[in-house]
């Protein structure tokens, strides 16, 4: 559900920040025969969504952010976090990136529209939506943190009461203002070794 941390630590290749947030819609093996469509550039982004999703699942940092979270939102906990941390990471973005905000924006948009054939039917409204209302700027506002939150929450199974997740940010901003900076330089670090492995580049700033 963090879309705006799935996209930025994907470094500068179209494809793989393609395939990063594609993960959603993508069932099983990476080499699975239903996947041999997609080219290495967009499976290697798919396996970097894994990884991300991999280390937030299980780091300490996350652990602790649920727990304050768990009695209003229980399994949904973590896709609180995950919205949450793509607001501070709006926020912080200049200490993470040196690509101006604006221009990653547009990047972004423009390699869904590059790539819009390789999308499944399912995901393109979503992707229509992000690009037509700017979600990606959005999450640096308490409003657009409400819509986004209200809006995965018409999405579940159970009822979640995510709608209402925007005034524990506002409660405990601090606390998980300063996880999220303990946490995301060591999440960056990781993304930043698996794609110098595959030879892509970033616009990273390393601390």
């Amino acid at each position: 559900m963090n879309f705006l941390a799935h996209l930025f630590l994907s470094g500068d290749n179209e494809e793989i920040l393609v395939g990063n947030l594609l993960e959603d819609y993508v069932v099983g093996r990476i080499e699975h025969p239903r996947n041999q469509h997609f080219s290495e550039n967009i499976k290697n982004g798919i396996l970097l969504h894994r990884l991300i999703d991999s280390f937030m699942d299980t780091h300490s940092v996350v652990s602790t952010c649920k727990t304050v979270l768990y009695q209003n939102y229980h399994k949904y906990a973590s896709v609180v976090i995950d919205i949450y941390f793509d607001h501070f990471l709006a926020k912080h973005w200049y200490s993470y990136s040196s690509e101006p905000f604006e221009d990653f924006r547009k990047r972004t948009h423009q390699s869904f529209l590059n790539h819009w054939d390789v999308l499944p039917d399912k995901m393109k409204p979503m992707i229509d939506s992000m690009i037509k209302y700017d979600w990606l700027k959005n999450y640096s506002e308490f409003w657009g943190m409400e819509r986004a939150l209200t809006g995965v929450a018409k999405r579940t199974e159970f009822k979640s009461n995510m709608e209402k997740a925007v005034t524990d940010l506002k409660i405990h901003y601090d606390f998980f203002n300063e996880n999220f900076k303990l946490f995301f330089p060591q999440m960056v670090q990781q993304c930043t070794a698996f794609l110098t492995d595959k030879n892509y580049t970033h616009n990273y700033i390393i601390r």
